[in-house]
């Protein structure tokens, strides 16, 4: 029998389509996807848009902006003197015929005034600055880690979009393969199995699919979590990838010194720091007394008012106490020198661990694609031919699509471990690349 005219009807166009089918996700993988506005108002086609509604609709950056804003004003009365003090004295009380006090002779209003010297007020002032730049960096700390989870969750919810895309690529492939599987298998050119098989596989590609569906759906909620929406809210299903760097951008010596800088975790320590050093000052200054100074009107009964001026200090006998809390302070002043020390180290980690994870996960991605994939598409295209033309068996075919698969998923992996690391960059260096 001659098999180029007898057997399998439309047999040139279903190998045309399985082609097409195969060949499917080189041209996705070619060429950017740029998605059109959604009609139904959903946003997140990409991540700095959602960055833009992060910062300004999250409930605890709005806290953390108010605590940043009291601690402002705290500054601005921290180098104030203290609250005048009135005195109203009653002298020269005479006793009458009860033996109860009875009228007054002497009546004396006094006004004083206490004023701080040696520099405490300054000290009082810089310890409320150095609070107000700590509050500052405690809200870029939130800011910094709220956008570096939203990062995290977009790339997630990218990374089940592209899943999503490639296995209705396979579920595509493995729809026609059951199709001429059926074909051969009426015409006895092929068992049972082989069409049981290959519906096997299609259905758990199906399954998975709906798994995936189920995620995405997860993920959207966890989104408008952050940007303080409705679980149901709507988000764009097929955002866009942020662009990794180029490797000249991402220099360990220019992101540290950017990270010594601004990175928010080193701001507060740097605050807690100057903080120490202002209160241990202050505590040194207060062997030193302050002054206090008084003027009072003096009235006495059938005489004209006088006048009285006044002046007081303390006196710092309390030398135990005095040298417990310049301890202290001097302790808390080291401590903080090292929580800063240890922050630096830490943080250099983090971004030297961060920087070789990016730099690994786009080796393996440039691998994936460039090589791996586009061999893994031609041997499911020549095993594809084999079977449609009579040869060989559809297990071969279900490898190949296997195969493809399995590094499908890679590249996609690799994809979502740069989205991650980069995220982290951004979060070490308090703002985007």
């Amino acid at each position: 029998m001659n098999r180029s005219s007898h057997g399998f009807p439309g047999r040139t166009a279903t190998g045309g389509l399985l082609v097409a089918l195969v060949f499917l996700g080189q041209v996705h993988a070619g060429e950017p996807h740029h998605p059109a506005p959604a009609a139904n108002g959903a946003i997140g086609a990409s991540v700095e848009e959602l960055l833009e509604v992060v910062r300004t609709m999250n409930p605890e950056l709005a806290a953390m902006a108010l605590e940043a804003e009291a601690a402002a004003a705290r500054v601005k009365g921290s180098d104030l003197l203290p609250d005048p003090k009135l005195q109203i004295t009653f002298d020269d009380i005479s006793e009458n015929a009860r033996g109860y006090p009875g009228s007054v002779d002497t009546t004396k209003f006094t006004v004083q005034q206490e004023f701080p010297l040696w520099g405490k007020r300054e000290l009082r002032r810089q310890v409320a600055e150095a609070d107000h730049r700590r509050a500052q960096g405690e809200l870029a700390t939130v800011t910094a880690e709220l956008t570096g989870r939203l990062k995290t969750v977009y790339a997630e919810y990218h990374q089940i979009h592209l899943s999503m895309e490639k296995n209705e690529e396979l579920i595509g492939v493995l729809r026609t393969l059951v199709r001429v599987a059926q074909s051969r298998y009426a015409l006895g050119a092929a068992g049972q199995d082989e069409v049981t098989t290959a519906e096997m596989e299609r259905g758990g590609l199906v399954a998975e699919l709906v798994r995936l569906g189920s995620d995405r759906k997860r993920l959207k909620a966890r989104l408008n979590a952050l940007l303080n929406r409705s679980p149901d809210a709507p988000i764009v299903e097929e955002p866009r990838m942020r662009t990794i760097p180029a490797a000249s951008v991402l220099d360990f010596g220019q992101l540290m010194a950017r990270l010594a800088e601004v990175n928010p975790q080193l701001v507060q320590e740097r605050a807690n720091l100057d903080a120490a050093q202002s209160t241990r000052e202050l505590a040194s200054k207060e062997w030193f007394p302050d002054v206090g100074v008084g003027l009072g009107v003096v009235n006495r009964r059938e005489e004209p008012d006088s006048f009285e001026a006044m002046v007081e200090m303390t006196i710092p006998l309390q030398w135990g106490a005095r040298r417990a809390r310049e301890d202290e302070t001097a302790a808390m002043e080291r401590a903080s020198r090292s929580r800063l020390e240890a922050e630096r180290t830490r943080l250099a980690a983090e971004m030297q661990e961060a920087l070789l994870a990016l730099e690994a996960a786009r080796g393996v991605e440039q691998v994936t694609r460039d090589s791996l994939l586009p061999q893994a598409r031609i041997a499911l295209q020549s095993t594809l031919r084999n079977y449609e033309n009579g040869g060989g068996g559809s297990i071969q075919v279900l490898d190949a699509v296997q195969r493809l698969k399995k590094y499908h998923i890679e590249q996609i992996k690799a994809q979502y471990e740069q989205q991650m690391r980069l995220a982290d960059i951004e979060r070490l260096i308090g703002g985007e690349l």
